[in-house]
């Protein structure tokens, strides 16, 4: 079966057939769904292995599978779940079920990219356009571009550059939706790159120099954070193998995780440097 051959398959005619467990929609888009379609792979905007989908809710998300790395995919989880909690306005996501059957129906290359079991969520946002730094950004106020800022310092995020900036533009709305977090806790993080180069920068200066704004963040985050040990133990209990074989464990270091995200508490957090 090829991938033009995949594509043109209506959901009725294979995926509930491949799939009959796949009969209720989540009732809530933080719990697990299951997909029901995969209708093509994503390019635009993504750091690779991105496949847009049909949720068993008749919803269409951004899937990030086996190809994105189970790592990234518990990065990911963890993340959505604290840029909700601190208030972000991040795009729905959930738990996504991709069913044994339905990837034996896929090609090759779809297989090695999404594999089969937990994967992760985002869903599509309609209307909505890939934010141009140079003509949109002044259009998004400047306490959302606080937030944005202060928070990809928090988790540690360089992937939201002026380049490439992972937000979303609905130009009817003028309102702005996150997305793609599964590059944050980077090793290799420098204070100094991620000013140089992040999309809103320029709120630095407006945050390092209020004590009552730097007491306000303060609050959101310890508030943000009282259920990360639960997020963290359900990207244990999905996520406990690299690879579908399951011949290499993969365990989340979520101590060290926690550790990064409660230097929030230190002055250096806060000095910006």
């Amino acid at each position: 079966m090829n991938r033009e051959h995949l594509k043109s398959l209506e959901i009725d005619q294979w995926t509930t057939a491949l799939c009959p467990q796949n009969n209720k929609g989540a009732e809530d888009l933080t719990q697990r769904i299951h997909i029901d379609e995969i209708v093509e792979e994503s390019i635009q905007g993504y750091s690779g292995g991105v496949f847009r989908c049909i949720g068993d809710n008749g919803e269409s998300y951004f899937l990030k599978g086996l190809g994105v790395g189970r790592p990234d995919l518990a990065k990911e989880w963890i993340c959505a779940n604290l840029a909700k909690a601190f208030g972000l306005p991040i795009a729905d996501f959930a738990l996504a079920e991709v069913c044994i059957t339905l990837y034996e129906a896929f090609p090759g290359d779809w297989q090695r990219k999404i594999g089969h079991g937990t994967c992760f969520a985002s869903r599509e946002v309609k209307q909505t356009q890939w934010l141009e730094p140079a003509t949109m950004a002044v259009s998004v106020p400047e306490q959302l571009q606080n937030d944005v800022l202060i928070f990809d310092r928090w988790i540690r995020n360089e992937d939201r550059t002026k380049g490439n900036p992972n937000l979303l533009w609905v130009p009817h709305l003028d309102e702005l939706v996150v997305i793609d977090h599964n590059l944050a806790f980077d090793p290799d993080f420098t204070t100094e790159s991620f000013f140089q180069h992040h999309i809103f920068a320029s709120a630095r200066k407006r945050i390092c120099t209020d004590l009552a704004t730097i007491a306000e963040y303060k609050e959101r985050m310890e508030a943000a954070l009282s259920d990360f040990h639960v997020w963290a133990e359900t990207a244990k209990n999905e996520w406990p193998w690299r690879d579908l074989e399951e011949t290499r464990e993969f365990e989340l270091d979520s101590d060290s995780l926690f550790a990064i995200l409660n230097q929030y508490t230190t002055d250096q957090f806060w000095s910006m440097t």
